[in-house]
């Protein structure tokens, strides 16, 4: 009974010191520490960032790499930008965006353009505005064709329940001339007179022109110079002369019903005829 006792107390004994031993053994080797990596090998760490919104510039993720490594050349992710410079300024008051251009010698566009501004007409005292220093790039806008129309000379007016009827233009350059419109009270020596009126554009003057009837009275016409759509009356009778009425200062009347009025330029050249009715 004693044999077996002691064989027991043995065994346990030796269970105690077996597991003694080995938490020594294990708290030996965790004081020296984990095998490290072998010299030399590369440790490369990947963190994926989420790509944040920017101007022109696309974010890549983000790759960090040992110092073990030999870092490759790479080729250039990002490509320049055009960068502009501006100039800071504060509304005043009386100040518009058109005088703050001339101020600056700049054009509106690119001061809107540079601030996202809509409506030009909507500043107010203290807003801060951009000024950009230089013109801004810009496109060549797209060529246009005008077509050339071609005036006429002749309009025609809308119709209407009666004739029709077309007026007739007068050609600029036409050269300026007189015309008989008519004889007023032939017959008459208090109202008899010729009523002429001017054609074409520019001047005319009327010295040394002459107004005659088939019988041989001729008027010849004082120093007058007729402007466009000028007129004048040549009484027969005596009178005192004005710009618009000329007197012959006769004492009989001279025209007469189917008699032909001429009329003869300084040179002796007919340049209008009218028949009395």
């Amino acid at each position: 009974m004693r044999v077996w006792k002691r064989l027991i107390f043995y065994i346990i004994l030796n269970i105690i010191v077996s597991a003694v031993t080995m938490l020594l053994v294990l708290r030996w080797w965790e004081s020296r520490g984990a095998p490290q990596a072998a010299l030399g090998t590369p440790v490369v760490i990947l963190v994926t960032t989420t790509p944040q919104a920017t101007t022109g510039i696309d974010v890549l993720p983000i790759v960090e790499k040992s110092a073990l490594e030999t870092p490759q050349p790479t080729a250039d992710l990002l490509l320049p930008t055009p960068t502009i410079e501006v100039i800071t300024y504060y509304v005043q008051a009386g100040d518009t965006l058109g005088t703050i251009a001339a101020a600056y010698e700049i054009s509106m566009a690119d001061i809107l353009a540079v601030n996202d501004i809509d409506d030009p007409d909507q500043l107010f005292v203290g807003q801060k505005i951009f000024i950009p220093t230089g013109p801004l790039p810009t496109q060549a806008p797209p060529m246009t064709i005008t077509p050339t129309l071609t005036p006429t000379l002749t309009a025609t007016l809308p119709a209407t329940a009666g004739p029709q009827s077309t007026a007739t233009l007068t050609p600029q350059g036409q050269p300026a001339s007189m015309l008989i419109d008519t004889v007023i009270g032939a017959g008459d020596l208090d109202s008899e007179r010729v009523l002429l009126k001017r054609t074409g554009g520019g001047e005319l003057a009327l010295a040394g022109w002459r107004l005659a009837d088939e019988d041989g009275f001729v008027f010849t016409f004082p120093q007058l110079t007729l402007y466009q759509d000028g007129a004048v009356n040549v009484y027969t009778r005596l009178g005192q002369d004005t710009v618009v009425d000329l007197y012959w200062g006769l004492s009989t009347p001279v025209w007469q019903s189917g008699e032909t009025v001429t009329l003869y330029d300084a040179q002796g050249e007919v340049r209008a005829t009218f028949t009395i009715p």
